[in-house]
């Protein structure tokens, strides 16, 4: 008896008929893909990190956080939002800065916490920045002014003072913290020399020479 077998093609469009609703219900399966986008942006400003980002969720943010890495691993929480409510669909811009980067590399990246408890963490961008030193002098020799930047010891306390050339103290000043590292000091009443200025934080004393012409 001859046998009678159907095309593939027809096979083929069996298995892709639509439904009673007129749609294939195995292409009811194709999964949603949810959308985090987040576009973070890291610059060096000399002593400091400047992060600023964009962020589109498919869900409502309500926290989240700076992280900072000396290896790419081990992060730190550096700033912390435990409250910064935006609705899905939202648009978010930020802004912060990192004021005391370590020396070296430092990775970041930001962690970020949606209303339903998940953690999503953005892409890491990578710094590098050389040790700090306790602080500086310009201009340097000078007659009639110095600036002393002290940006490690910003939001510190810390004490100044400056010495003649027989270790006689001419100037002091303590400062309960210090505000935006710059600390500008009038020498017309000093005579010419050289001099030696110092910076005194919890019981370490830097110093540097000065030269008044």
């Amino acid at each position: 008896m001859k046998q009678t077998f159907l095309p593939t093609l027809y096979l083929l469009l069996v298995a892709v008929a639509p439904n009673a609703n007129g749609l294939n219900s195995q292409l009811n399966f194709i999964p949603q893909f949810r959308q985090h986008i987040v576009s973070l942006t890291a610059e060096s400003t000399g002593w400091s990190a400047e992060l600023y980002w964009n962020s589109t969720f498919d869900k409502d943010l309500v926290a989240f956080t700076v992280q900072r890495s000396s290896d790419g691993i081990d992060y730190q929480n550096i700033i912390i939002y435990e409250r910064h409510f935006v609705a899905a669909g939202d648009t978010d811009s930020f802004r912060e800065q990192d004021d005391d980067p370590m020396p070296g590399e430092n990775f970041y990246r930001i962690c970020f916490t949606f209303s339903d408890g998940e953690i999503y963490f953005s892409e890491r961008k990578i710094l590098y920045f050389k040790e700090v030193p306790p602080f500086e002098i310009f201009p340097n020799p000078t007659g009639r002014q110095i600036n002393l930047l002290m940006k490690k010891f910003r939001g510190k306390e810390v004490e100044v003072a400056i010495f003649d050339g027989i270790g006689e103290r001419v100037y002091y000043q303590h400062i309960p913290a210090v505000d935006d590292g710059i600390l500008r000091i009038e020498l017309e009443s000093m005579n010419p020399g050289l001099y030696a200025v110092s910076v005194t934080h919890n019981g370490k004393t830097f110093s540097r020479k000065l030269m008044i012409t």
